[in-house]
């Protein structure tokens, strides 16, 4: 088996993509990216169309109540910074959560907001008080976001035909 030898000198600033799919990622230098409701950005981290996965830095102000949303896969999130609440109670800075696919809850954050580290398995839906569907945030749509900030050249992606072929 080959082994790979670790190498020092690399650009601290610099996200670094290998032919392998291996990729490091300077988070700190992508810019934050509006999200689907009012009070929220993310950083787009990863993304694989083959599996659904998703993983982002998700930041949301102080004192935001999110839209009714659902998820159509599992999330998982750890928290960084903060905190927030919902049905099922409340989490706090250095908590990891699993939210179930197929929920459908709206949480809200309290006086310091919360950032944390989002990992997806499928898209999200935002509904309106008559729980008509508004909007779905997949792949495409936080690719595309970020794209159109600048925050996503780090991304490698596959083709959707290479991705459906798996």
């Amino acid at each position: 088996m080959p082994v790979t030898q670790a190498r020092s000198g690399t650009n601290p600033k610099v996200s670094l993509n290998y032919p392998d799919g291996s990729s490091i990622v300077r988070c700190r230098e992508l810019p934050w990216t509006p999200w689907g409701m009012p009070g929220t950005s993310f950083k787009l981290l990863h993304c694989d169309d083959a599996s659904g996965l998703l993983v982002i830095l998700l930041r949301v102000d102080p004192g935001t109540v999110a839209g009714l949303h659902k998820h159509f896969a599992a999330a998982h999130a750890y928290i960084l910074e903060g905190g927030f609440g919902y049905e099922h109670g409340e989490v706090f800075e250095g908590d990891y959560i699993v939210e179930a696919g197929g929920i459908t809850h709206q949480p809200f954050t309290g006086p310091k907001g919360v950032t944390m580290l989002g990992v997806t398995f499928g898209p999200i839906g935002g509904f309106d008080d008559s729980g008509n569907l508004l909007g779905v945030l997949d792949i495409e749509w936080h690719y595309q976001a970020a794209k159109a900030n600048g925050a996503a050249n780090h991304i490698q992606r596959q083709s959707k035909a290479a991705a459906a072929a798996h």
